[in-house]
């Protein structure tokens, strides 16, 4: 019998280390790892492996390079599953498995389209294909939003100067055609085609940047406390832990105002009291507003009409008492109010206390504080460019948003939570304030810079310096035409590409 010799298994196994590779690269680039250049090698990796396939394989290599990235990137979702979830670790395994396979097929379909174009084609339609897919992923059977291209670039500042101006679907685009371009120069039948379209990626993400609208402040700075109890998921929801959970919170409220804060940020979920319920809480909230001098933002859950109606709410206290208006919280998180596909079985209700009893909130509108009107956004809803582009375009000055990452651990989930929100403060040109109960809270300044934060899992209050901001930035009057047309082109690249692969061009 004939053995087949290494140099021709490896050949057949070439294209799948590629696809793997792009994968694991773009997860090693996100936030966590931060392996920034490594997002420069991924559309190159992954348009080799597809060199020379088209149909099934390419799909299946597409999704292998999706389920790797996803699997690496999204490990932390065991922890969620497991730890907190306490579902079984081989289910908990097998539900991340399931996760990433469901989400390896948006880059499964990029894979099979970018096949169907020439190849010199390809420099463009993977990273369109790829960036439309960011798009895409917000809807059913995804509804995750989660890790855009983008936010690996958000260590470096500079690199996010276009953002204002296209988005960060677009910087995702620029940076998945930059990689592709580079990876072009090295083969020489498209060298020529690799260097004019990085020259043409190099002039739209300098021109972008310089077009960007500069920050126009709109008032005073006002001093902003961002709340970190750091109380553990494991202790919240025990009632013997509830008056250390409230003493805790009102102390660094306390020293929050000692420190002349005039705005107080609690974090999601800061102690367990429901605000419209409990007349006692309202109350005490109220005079501590009221005595300090201060405006403060704290989650709490709302009730509507209907019998079984809950929101995942945010209200405000000035001065002067309780504010009537509330924002609800319009996206509920994946992993956390529910579970995506498998969200109605019962082993995994035990995610949250509150799993399928929340409704979305319907209006999106700014909300008073100190500093201006506020846009807000809970949690896992800054994943969603609209929501703040929503609120900017009607009226919001600067941006806040409450969490509670506890879910996660100390792993890369709250780095990428946190990269989200760098990406919204700088796509609107606003301040935006993070309150994070285990962390990572962070005040960000309109250009995208962290100006403040405290790690996780570790107590204690931020404060800066704000301002509030006026005028609409491009990439939040266009927020919807923007990804729009970004899925529209790649679409009618791929079109165009493969009646020209079929006409033998």
């Amino acid at each position: 019998m004939t053995k087949t010799p290494p140099s021709t298994r490896l050949e057949r196994w070439r294209p799948r280390l590629l696809a793997a590779g792009a994968g694991v690269a773009l997860a090693l680039a996100l936030p966590g790892p931060g392996l920034v250049p490594l997002v420069l090698v991924v559309p190159g990796l992954l348009r080799r492996a597809l060199s020379g396939t088209r149909g099934w394989r390419a799909f299946r290599l597409g999704w292998l390079s999706g389920f790797a990235q996803w699997i690496v990137a999204v490990a932390w979702v065991f922890i969620v599953l497991h730890r907190y979830g306490h579902l079984h670790a081989a289910l908990a395994v097998l539900a991340v498995v399931l996760m990433a396979a469901i989400l390896g097929l948006t880059w499964a379909i990029a894979g099979w389209a970018t096949c169907r174009v020439p190849e010199v084609w390809r420099i463009v339609v993977l990273p369109l294909a790829i960036a439309a897919f960011e798009e895409l992923q917000r809807f059913p059977p995804w509804i995750f939003p989660w890790n855009p291209v983008a936010a690996a670039l958000t260590p470096v500042p500079v690199l996010l100067a276009p953002l204002p101006v296209i988005g960060a679907i677009g910087l995702s685009l620029l940076t998945l055609l930059a990689g592709s371009s580079l990876d072009a120069l090295l083969q020489p039948a498209l060298r020529r085609s690799g260097a004019l379209w990085l020259a043409g990626t190099a002039l739209v993400w300098v021109g972008a940047g310089l077009l960007a609208p500069p920050f126009r402040p709109a008032g005073p700075a006002v001093k902003v406390a961002a709340l970190q109890p750091n109380v553990p998921l494991e202790t919240r929801w025990d009632p013997a832990n509830e008056r250390r959970i409230e003493d805790t919170v009102w102390r660094l409220s306390r020293q929050a105002a000692s420190e002349n804060a005039a705005w107080i940020v609690w974090p999601e979920s800061a102690v367990p009291r429901i605000l419209e319920r409990d007349g006692a809480f309202r109350s005490e909230v109220e005079a501590f507003a009221r005595e300090h001098g201060v405006w403060m933002m704290l989650g709490s859950i709302g009730f509507g009409q209907g019998e079984h109606e809950y929101f995942n709410s945010v209200h405000v206290a000035s001065p002067a008492g309780l504010l009537p208006w509330r924002y609800d919280k319009v996206h509920l998180v994946p992993f956390g109010e529910y579970v995506p596909l498998v969200g109605r079985i019962a082993a995994l209700r035990a995610l949250v206390r509150e799993v399928g009893l929340f409704t979305p909130g319907t209006r999106v509108l700014p909300l008073p504080g100190p500093a201006g009107a506020t846009g807000v956004a809970i949690c896992y809803e800054v994943a969603y460019p609209s929501l703040y582009a929503s609120e900017v375009v009607r009226g919001a000055q600067v941006l806040a948003t409450i969490t509670n990452d506890g879910w996660y651990g100390n792993s890369a989930a709250p780095r990428q939570h946190l990269a989200l929100a760098i990406l919204r403060a700088a796509e609107a040109r606003r301040y935006l304030v993070r309150a994070a109960n285990t962390g990572i809270s962070a005040v960000i300044d309109p250009h995208g810079r962290v100006v403040t934060q405290l790690g996780v899992d570790r107590e204690g209050l931020i404060t800066a310096e704000v301002r509030a901001g006026e005028g609409v930035t491009p990439a939040a009057a266009c927020s919807s035409w923007l990804r729009a047309a970004a899925v529209l082109l790649a679409v009618g690249a791929i079109i165009l590409g493969g009646r020209r692969r079929a006409a033998g061009k």
